[in-house]
């Protein structure tokens, strides 16, 4: 992997992906937009970059510039991730290098929840592992009547459905993605708390 010397070379790195990205979503920056990928308060940036901040605060909206940056870095990502293992080093390479510096590119990119690379996987794999566990040991006691460690079947049974909720979630954040999944969960648990809340008579 070639390494960065200097911070010019990871921000121009990264601004080239997320800009490459917004063409393939056939929405192109604007030079404005492409511009303020720069700026900075400290390091290396564009020359003309105040005049281009003063021209974004007049004709932009700063959060939704901001989600819409974190959405292009979350494509880019998604991506180099499928890609080489070369290239997706540089990516984070490049990340780590801006982090050592104040730099605006590096707010949207901790927006966008980057991960790395099989993260997700192990998470699952994780969940899955305790999930085995727990119906292994189930199975054994009964098997061989092993006694359960001052567990009652309904506590057995109120953890074996956490322990499958828990995979359930984790097995569709990584095939349908982080961000709608959670968007999902949250709009669940707020449906099931309005049905909680009217039971209860509490509304």
């Amino acid at each position: 992997m070639k390494p960065f010397h200097t911070g010019r070379e990871a921000k121009e790195f990264l601004v080239s992906k997320i800009v490459a990205e917004a063409q393939r979503e056939n929405a192109p920056l604007s030079e404005v937009e492409r511009k303020m990928l720069y700026f900075t308060e400290s390091g290396w940036t564009l020359p003309d970059i105040m005049k281009v901040s003063a021209d974004f605060d007049r004709e932009y909206d700063q959060d939704e510039y901001e989600q819409k940056i974190a959405k292009l870095v979350t494509k880019t990502y998604r991506r180099i991730s499928k890609g080489s293992r070369d290239e997706y080093d540089r990516w984070r390479a490049a990340i780590r290098f801006l982090e050592r510096e104040d730099h605006y590119l590096t707010v949207m990119i901790r927006m966008a929840g980057l991960r790395p690379r099989g993260d997700q996987l192990r998470l699952f794999a994780a969940g899955l592992g305790i999930a085995i566990c727990m119906l292994m040991w189930a199975f054994l006691s009964v098997k061989y009547k092993i006694p359960m460690p001052s567990l009652g079947d309904l506590e057995m049974l109120v953890l074996a459905v956490i322990a499958c909720l828990f995979i359930g979630y984790l097995f569709l954040r990584f095939i349908l993605g982080r961000k709608r999944i959670d968007d999902l969960t949250a709009k669940t648990l707020g449906k099931l708390s309005g049905i909680y809340k009217r039971v209860s008579g509490t509304a």
